[in-house]
């Protein structure tokens, strides 16, 4: 789904169901935001040149967090492009690289011992693409997820922080949620954030009529 001129919603689909990475880009860099399930790295690159960018063009992967359904394709990416920087906030690398063990079982960090050399995002933080990515620190599905605000479309992507019910969006799902008190504060800093409309992961776009 195209968002803006530099913005796509991609999906793609699996055993965890309909799954939203996004796409931002300008003449300078691209930048995907969650990198799908293992075993998914055919379809997501065939989704991202389906949104016009080459996989091979790709200079940043930011994961929101480290469930393995976000993490599972960030080798299949760095396969095509090796210099791609990798991004989470400094609270999840821990988590990413082996220093911890992961909050949910995760077979590519507990048989790989994670990704190395993952750059660090702090609450604020700006990526200067595509009019700007501002992080914002939304814990409580893991205690370093993200959410990014795109500036130029004014679209916030949620992660798993956020999820769509009846048409609304509502917080992080119970059953998964390593901090229930954190996630609650978290899903109302989002949506008291003023935005155009939201990319959750699972759900999809909601526009801000329904936030």
């Amino acid at each position: 789904m195209k968002i803006a001129e530099n913005t796509v919603m991609l999906e793609v689909t699996g055993d965890y169901g309909a799954l939203h990475p996004t796409l931002v880009w300008d003449d300078k860099r691209a930048v995907l935001i969650d990198a799908c399930c293992p075993g998914q790295g055919k379809e997501l690159i065939e989704a991202i040149s389906a949104a016009g960018v080459k996989a091979a063009d790709i200079t940043d992967i930011i994961l929101t967090h480290q469930d393995v359904d976000h993490i599972g394709c960030v080798q299949d990416i760095l396969d095509l492009a090796p210099s791609a920087a990798v991004w989470a906030h400094e609270e999840e690398i821990p988590y990413l690289d082996g220093r911890k063990a992961p909050i949910k079982t995760n077979p590519l960090l507990n048989e790989n011992g994670g990704f190395k050399g993952i750059r660090p995002l702090r609450d604020g933080d700006v990526l200067p693409v595509g009019g700007g990515i501002e992080v914002l620190h939304t814990p409580g599905h893991t205690p370093g997820h993200i959410c990014l605000f795109l500036r130029e479309s004014e679209t916030m992507v949620c992660g798993d922080a956020a999820n769509i019910m009846s048409e609304h969006l509502i917080g992080a799902n119970p059953q998964y949620t390593f901090d229930l008190d954190e996630a609650a504060q978290s899903i109302v800093r989002i949506t008291t954030h003023d935005m155009s409309g939201a990319v959750t992961y699972h759900g999809g776009y909601l526009k801000n009529e329904f936030i």
